[in-house]
């Protein structure tokens, strides 16, 4: 009868050690954990930008490799107006920021802009809202700042005469 009264003991005190030790706690109300943003705009591609870039009249450089990332530059020039779009990837398939600027002189206009910005506002990425992205730097171009769609931060700074659209990836 004592050995197994011992061994009754004996489960009765691991059972009580793993349950103490499960990491479980009952009265525990843990918020779940978010997922983490992705590091890159999902879905699109730099040949998608370069051609773009072209169809508007920007010469598109080969992307070159600095330090693990892909960097490319698109550019455009007259005396008056100059576009300059970069963008950079750790994969071709794998676009984490896009910036373009629109240098004017002169009296600067919004319609020498609005081609440009339009572009980079219409990318098709996971969670993209192209109509509420162009909405938004309409309503900005005076006011600059930032606005996350997506999972894109778009950031809008300068002015008429030297206008920056940024947009990076939120992760």
């Amino acid at each position: 009868m004592p050995i197994h009264s011992l061994r009754l003991a004996s489960i009765a005190a691991f059972a009580l050690v793993v349950a103490s030790c499960s990491g479980k706690d009952s009265s525990s109300t843990a918020a779940p954990v978010a997922p983490a943003l992705p590091d890159h705009l999902v879905g699109l591609h730099s040949s998608d930008l370069t051609k773009g870039f072209r169809e508007r009249g920007l010469a598109c450089k080969d992307g070159v490799l600095e330090r693990g990332t892909w960097h490319w530059v698109c550019d455009s020039a007259t005396p008056l107006v100059q576009y300059r779009a970069e963008f950079y990837a750790k994969a071709p398939g794998r676009v984490e920021y896009i910036r373009a600027m629109v240098t004017q002189s002169g009296t600067a206009k919004l319609e020498v802009a609005a081609p440009l910005l339009a572009f980079v506002a219409n990318q098709r990425y996971e969670g993209a809202d192209p109509e509420k992205a162009r909405a938004w730097i309409e309503a900005n171009v005076s006011t600059p700042g930032r606005t996350d769609i997506g999972i894109a931060n778009f950031k809008l700074s300068g002015d008429l005469s030297r206008l920056v659209l940024e947009l990076k990836a939120l992760g």
